[in-house]
């Protein structure tokens, strides 16, 4: 017993002995160059930002690329050449035409770089604008941190779009705007609130695309998701403010701000791959992580590697307005004709203070110019 012992205390301090720190050999890609430009019919939103990579180890902002020259070239002829604006970041003055060819070409130093040639789709359209009650199952801890399902009401909506020769792809980039005010003054808030206040939420946990199921042929796309939205008002208005649920706030309504962009089939499938590592959980069905390449290359020196993307979009802005009842209740839901420029951000517009006797009422606080009525 005592031999056996010894042999085994020997195996131990051998296994002890034999342990190492791995230190895996990570080949490094720092200084390659990165590319995201997108390019629509609305200069506001024209871009191409140049940037560089850093080593998986460092904690140093991506590098600026500046001094670069940047040009979209129509037809391999005329060229739209770019300006920047600030470090890295280059804007156009004019905008592409729909069905006509255009690629990126930008030179750094002795290199050339040049993206794959895109058609400019048509201006996207939506056919119809949909909303429909659900219930989802969700779950919550209880007080002794065990799940516990329960079901929650929420309003969903939908898009149909068409699907044309043309256009058959679409990107959504989609906000919600929450109106409310505050009335510091008893039962007036009919009339003088004592601010007008909004929050604004960003539907953007992965691009929102859109395209034929399995790239089959079909007239349209229809109802395509685009966001659900809780009947529980207090998911959105006591998230991030000064005010409690002590206080009085009355919801107004809510403005959905739809970005759709028609886009390729190319950057449909590019933003897919996007998508697919975006929403990876660590399971074991999840997709193993690839490098996503572009569609730039160096023409200059094959070897260089280059990531991002030249999007060539075609732009379309739509506003819709709706207040929510009592679940399963109707919705009173309206297109906006105006556009009037909307906060990215939550604010809020307070009156001026009362002056004077206590009992003196101040004059009406108008609300922002943007602001929707039912």
């Amino acid at each position: 017993m005592q031999k056996e012992l010894k042999y085994l205390l020997l195996l131990l301090v051998f296994f002890v002995s034999c342990e190492q720190y791995y230190q895996p050999d990570i080949e490094r890609i720092d200084g390659q160059l990165v590319v995201e430009a997108r390019i629509t019919n609305d200069l506001s939103r024209n871009l191409v930002h140049l940037t560089r990579t850093r080593s998986f180890n460092d904690k140093v902002p991506l590098t600026e690329v500046s001094g670069a020259t940047v040009e979209l070239v129509e037809n391999k002829t005329n060229k739209i050449r770019g300006t920047e604006s600030s470090p890295g970041f280059y804007v156009f003055n004019s905008v592409p035409v729909s069905g006509k060819n255009y690629f990126l070409r930008i030179g750094i130093l002795n290199d050339i770089y040049e993206s794959q040639e895109v058609t400019m789709p048509p201006i996207p359209t939506i056919n119809n604008f949909i909303s429909e009650y659900v219930i989802k199952k969700v779950y919550v801890n209880n007080v002794e941190g065990i799940p516990q399902p329960f079901d929650k009401p929420e309003r969903e909506f939908y898009a149909d779009m068409p699907v044309t020769n043309s256009l058959s792809y679409y990107r959504f980039d989609v906000k919600t705007v929450w109106e409310w005010h505050w009335d510091s003054i008893p039962n007036t808030h009919s009339s003088i609130p004592s601010a007008y206040g909004w929050y604004v939420y960003h539907e953007k946990e992965s691009f929102n695309l859109a395209g034929p199921k399995n790239f089959s042929l079909a007239e349209k796309i229809e109802k395509h998701p685009l966001l659900a939205v809780s009947y529980n008002i207090y998911d959105y208005l006591y998230a991030d403010t000064l005010f409690t649920k002590a206080d009085t706030l009355y919801t107004k309504g809510c403005i959905i701000v739809v970005d759709q962009y028609g886009t390729s089939k190319e950057s449909y499938e590019y933003h897919e791959k996007m998508n697919s590592q975006f929403l990876a959980v660590g399971s074991l069905f999840d997709p193993i992580q690839t490098q996503i390449y572009g569609n730039v290359i160096c023409k200059t020196n094959a070897s260089k590697i280059v990531f991002g993307y030249f999007d060539l979009n075609s732009y379309a802005q739509f506003r819709f307005y709706f207040n929510l009842w009592e679940p399963p209740g109707k919705v009173i839901l309206r297109q906006i004709f105006r556009y009037p420029d909307i906060p990215d951000t939550k604010g809020m517009k307070r009156s001026q203070p009362i002056k004077g006797p206590p009992d003196e009422i101040p004059p009406p606080l108008p609300p922002p110019v943007w602001w929707e009525y039912l």
